[in-house]
């Protein structure tokens, strides 16, 4: 009979220590400290995989640019330069010929900067055709915005252009670039500080 009680009583303990241990896991699985070191172990799990998602997906230029020039843009286009005493700008005008965008570029500047037509300075008018020709980007629409190359890459964008356009197409194409060129710039910051 004592070894029954004892057996009993053996088995009971075990039962009392396994819910013991039952409830010491659902009090932990329900405490914050255990919800908080989920969500960070979840949040760092995320935020690397859609850093490798990122990686995969915007590999190259081209995976982000999707704008095309309109018709419009890329049959009366031209940019020039644009010299005064406080630097050079670079501007973006449509014409029907070169003769009109020399005119409408200087009457435009002289009046934005407030000075006489014939100080105006302008130098390096060229049409989308002659831009394209020149440059080396794969996408030709980008290569409007080519300023100067190293061998066959571009080592200057177009900065801070002015736009005597509203065509939204042309517009676009130039944020774009710039979101490409901010995101390759992350990138570049983010793998330097990974190693």
């Amino acid at each position: 009979m004592a070894r029954a009680d004892l057996a009993i009583l053996a088995g009971v303990g075990i039962f009392a220590l396994a819910c013991l241990v039952v409830c010491g896991v659902y009090v932990y699985w329900s405490s914050d400290s255990h919800r908080d070191r989920k969500r960070r172990l979840k949040t760092q799990i995320s935020g690397a995989q859609a850093i490798r998602r990122n990686d995969e997906q915007f590999s190259g230029i081209e995976a982000t640019m999707s704008t095309q020039l309109s018709h419009h843009c890329k049959s009366s286009l031209y940019r020039v330069m644009f010299g005064n005493k406080h630097g050079e700008s670079i501007v973006f005008l449509m014409a029907d010929s070169r003769e009109a965008a020399q005119k409408r570029a200087t009457d435009a500047l002289a009046a934005i900067h407030g000075i006489a037509p014939d100080d105006v300075y302008l130098y390096h008018l060229a049409s989308l055709r002659e831009l394209i020709d020149s440059g080396v980007s794969e996408d030709e629409d980008l290569r409007i915005f080519e300023i100067a190359w190293k061998g066959p890459s571009v080592s200057a964008w177009a900065e801070h252009p002015l736009f005597l356009t509203d065509d939204p197409t042309l517009l676009g194409k130039w944020a774009e670039l710039y979101a490409d060129l901010a995101r390759e710039l992350a990138t570049s910051a983010i793998s330097r500080a990974r190693s």
